[in-house]
């Protein structure tokens, strides 16, 4: 932006983001995609027509807008403030619709909430966040109402999820919802821990960014998209235009996922220490085990998850009803603050140099976790890694490896059920079971199976049955697929981590051995760790940096 842009309120920080503009190659584009946002026919593209059509539009009370046919004045009431506050007049309008609306929002603070990661679910893996707006809740924090951002997916899930989240092919929209349905969702339902950080925001921001709340869910939606415009970006984009001083968006990567949101505001001073929220399954393993309401809260979480059999909802009812008629009152226990504080955790992105016999080795992954990493501030034993990329040099520079995700989801049999682990991996490798060394091609790797934690998951030993699958094979073969089995095991001790993964795959075009690797890791400090890989064909040492 050129000093004589800088001085046209059009193309000030707070105008580009009231209308969410970026900056394109041609100039700028906005992130809004309904048209019923534009007051100009050039609005998406044109700071300048945007602003002169918002101008004259606040100054007829004559047309009508947005799904709730308003004047101007009372659907884009965010754009009013800001021009009024930059000394621009309008004619009164009496806008009830608005003003009893922001009556029964009484906010005095808000709370940037992180809702911990639901691996068995696509849309939640990365874990979500929200704001809670306190104060409309009378002193009852449930009674509360959030912001929320997502994806309207007509309950789609899985594979359909991850294709249309990925290429926009959902509308994302701004909602308010009471809290207590979205601790029920969270806490009661998928076990998701939440962290309630307060928010540093002036009383004046606040207003404003409720304002344009408003004036967004009245006129428009956003394309969603799973890695960039997601519940993060949303929430990030939201802030800055309630608050101009805010510079965050433009310090981001082309992706961010939750727990950036919580990394990004708390290294600019904006959040203070967080209220924890634990999920009922977290209640109910702190309660003894003998205990009258452990043996109530076991049968009101399989319940909640539709795991309740019909013998089981009779001895549920009957302990109801002896509860109530009895006197006796225990006290519900202090559950222990977990270490996967999302601030505490390492960098999401992580580059990193190897050495082995003969070869080097760079990566580069964008984010987020792998099961070697350090745990705190993540689930223990989680795997979830995104956009890898590895670079080998021996005698000359190739590409190893292109990893579009790789995903390991460890569960064990609980109270509650029997939970599959899994594990899926996309992209593309040079295949080493083939002992070729630049045959790159498109390759799949999953699995499905069981795991057993030992010792609060200080131990874990998995077994999968498993495919692999790659674009081409040595023999020339357009494909190759084979079916095997895959074991890992692992243990954990303060920072050191030991990973054993044995695994071995059979196809009527070639049978490959049996692949052993061990890999130890040290996490010398919250965003280094060095690691060591021994295999059959290699030994090899690498140092990571997380940022």
């Amino acid at each position: 932006m050129n000093s004589l842009q800088a001085a046209e309120p059009y193309f000030s920080k707070a105008w580009l983001n009231l209308i969410h503009y970026q900056k394109s190659f041609s100039g700028y584009k906005s992130e809004i995609d309904g048209a019923g946002f534009f007051l100009s026919s050039d609005g998406k593209t044109n700071p300048k027509k945007e602003f002169e059509a918002t101008l004259i539009a606040l100054n007829d009370t004559t047309k009508l807008y947005g799904h709730l046919k308003q004047p101007a004045a009372c659907i884009f009431v965010s754009r009013k403030l800001w021009l009024e506050s930059i000394g621009h007049r309008f004619p009164k309008v009496e806008c009830r619709e608005y003003e009893n609306w922001r009556k029964a929002l009484p906010v005095s603070k808000v709370h940037l909430v992180f809702a911990s990661a639901y691996p068995n679910n696509p849309a939640s893996m990365f874990g979500h966040t929200f704001l809670r707006l306190s104060g409309s809740g009378e002193g009852n924090d449930l009674l509360d109402y959030i912001i929320n951002f997502a994806a309207t997916t007509d309950q789609d899930g899985g594979i359909e999820f991850a294709l249309f989240g990925v290429f926009g092919g959902y509308e994302g929209h701004y909602s308010l919802a009471p809290y207590f349905i979205k601790v029920n969702e969270y806490n009661h339902v998928e076990a998701r821990d939440l962290w309630e950080y307060p928010l540093t925001l002036s009383a004046s921001a606040i207003d404003r960014l409720l304002a344009h709340l408003w004036e967004i869910e009245a006129t428009t939606y956003f394309d969603y998209y799973f890695f960039d415009e997601n519940c993060s970006w949303q929430i990030i984009r939201l802030l800055e235009a309630a608050d101009e001083n805010l510079n965050l968006s433009e310090q981001l990567p082309f992706y961010i996922v939750p727990a950036q949101t919580v990394r990004v505001l708390n290294d600019h001073q904006l959040l203070g220490e967080p209220i924890f929220r634990s999920s009922l399954w977290r209640l109910y393993e702190a309660y003894p085990e003998e205990s009258d309401e452990k043996k109530l809260l076991y049968y009101r979480i399989k319940e909640r998850i539709g795991k309740l059999d019909e013998k089981e909802k009779a001895t549920y009812h009957t302990l109801l009803t002896n509860k109530a008629k009895s006197k006796k009152v225990e006290e519900t226990p202090k559950v222990a603050i977990p270490e996967n504080r999302p601030d505490f955790g390492h960098g999401l992105g992580r580059i990193g140099a190897s050495v082995g016999d003969g070869y080097y080795r760079l990566t580069h992954r964008f984010v987020l976790h792998d099961l070697l990493d350090q745990d705190v501030g993540h689930e223990k034993w989680s795997q979830l890694e995104a956009l890898e990329t590895v670079i080998e040099y021996d005698d000359r520079i190739f590409l190893r490896e292109f990893n579009l995700v790789d995903v390991i989801s460890l569960h064990d049999n609980s109270d509650w059920g029997f939970e599959p682990s899994w594990f899926l991996k996309v992209g593309l490798q040079t295949p080493q079971e083939f002992k070729c060394t630049r045959c790159l091609t498109a390759a799949f790797l999953g699995g499905l199976g069981q795991t057993v934690f030992f010792s609060n998951k200080t131990f874990f030993l998995s077994a999968h049955a498993a495919l692999r699958a790659y674009g081409h094979s040595p023999d020339g073969a357009s494909q190759w697929l084979g079916a095997g089995a895959r074991v890992m095991g692992g243990y954990n001790y303060e920072k050191f981590k030991a990973l054993i993964d044995v695994q071995k795959y059979w196809s009527p075009q070639f049978h490959s051995e049996v692949e052993a690797r061990f890999s130890l890791s040290y996490g010398t400090s919250k965003d280094t760790s060095v690691r060591g890989l021994v295999a059959e064909d290699r030994a090899e040492l690498s140092f990571y940096y997380y940022y």
